[in-house]
């Protein structure tokens, strides 16, 4: 199912089939900014990672000696969500456990997004509350696809900034596109910008870390730009569908990697989980902001 908010400049919608953005569009001109799914390249829009970010290796981690098998990126992104609270210009969806999902992933969770509203921008948060009698162990991670071009010109006039010059790490893939476990130095144009073009993403995603945390999309055909801000997750992953021209870019705010090649994880152990103690609430809220 489908609903939507709106204030006087922008209007969303999102899918109770993981509560994943279906469209962001500013008005009155009702422009699309958000990937629309097509099937010749990627059938997602906008999805919500939990409990695991990207593969595990053979779909597969321990915990406590047993082993789990886990689909790419987790469970949220396959479950329909209800809807727990509505305002104009908020929405909150939640998703809890179930007999399928103790399966795969041993824990009772409640698993909140929200959406919201404000001016050109719009916030989402992660509210994760642990019932459990021992620490929920999990990460979180966005992967919203934006249309590109949003405005003029053609992809190749489109480049990512960082706003702050940082020493920017690249998280290097293996040959069957897991973690290589090395990293190496990123360089930026002028230490602050990517140039878009369809091959950056032949050996599929660019996965960086030790940003700062902000990135803008922006063009040099007009002034039209998205600014994501990622303060709280640690890495960012950007990626179109490998070897493609496909129109459109993902944004992927991370707060831990995916599994390295040859490694199975045990989840206690696996590094950046997050470790929430029983009765706690975490939260984390990122967002974009959209200028024309």
């Amino acid at each position: 199912m489908i609903y939507t908010i709106e204030n006087k400049v922008m209007k969303i919608a999102v899918d109770t089939s993981g509560a994943q953005l279906a469209s962001v569009q500013t008005k009155p001109d009702e422009k699309e900014y958000l990937w629309q799914g097509d099937p010749a390249y990627w059938t997602g829009r906008a999805y919500n990672l939990f409990p695991t970010i990207g593969r595990m290796y053979k779909n597969t981690y321990t915990y406590r000696g047993k082993s789990y098998s886990l689909l790419p990126h987790g469970i949220a992104r396959y479950r329909v969500f209800q809807l727990a609270d509505r305002t104009a210009t908020k929405l909150r969806f939640r998703l809890t456990e179930d007999e399928d999902s103790l399966q795969s992933y041993p824990f009772r969770f409640c698993f909140d997004i929200v959406y919201e509203l404000v001016g050109t921008r719009l916030n989402i948060a992660y509210e994760v509350t642990n019932p459990n009698e021992e620490d929920l162990i999990f990460t979180l991670g966005g992967h919203p696809g934006f249309n590109i071009p949003f405005g003029g010109g053609t992809f190749e006039n489109y480049y990512l900034e960082f706003p702050e010059r940082t020493q920017v790490t690249w998280h290097t893939l293996s040959k069957n596109k897991f973690m290589s476990g090395k990293t190496q130095p990123f360089a930026l144009k002028d230490g602050v910008r990517l140039p878009l073009e369809h091959s950056l993403f032949d050996n599929d995603a660019i996965i960086l870390g030790n940003t700062c945390r902000r990135v803008l999309i922006k063009n040099t055909a007009d002034s039209r730009q998205i600014a994501l801000d990622y303060p709280e997750f640690k890495y960012l992953g950007i990626w179109h569908a490998p070897q493609t021209d496909a129109p459109y870019i993902c944004l992927e705010p991370w707060s831990a990697l995916p599994a390295t090649e040859g490694i199975t994880d045990d989840l206690e152990t696996k590094k950046d989980m997050t470790h929430l103690a029983p009765g706690k609430t975490f939260r984390n809220v990122w967002g974009f902001e959209i200028s024309e």
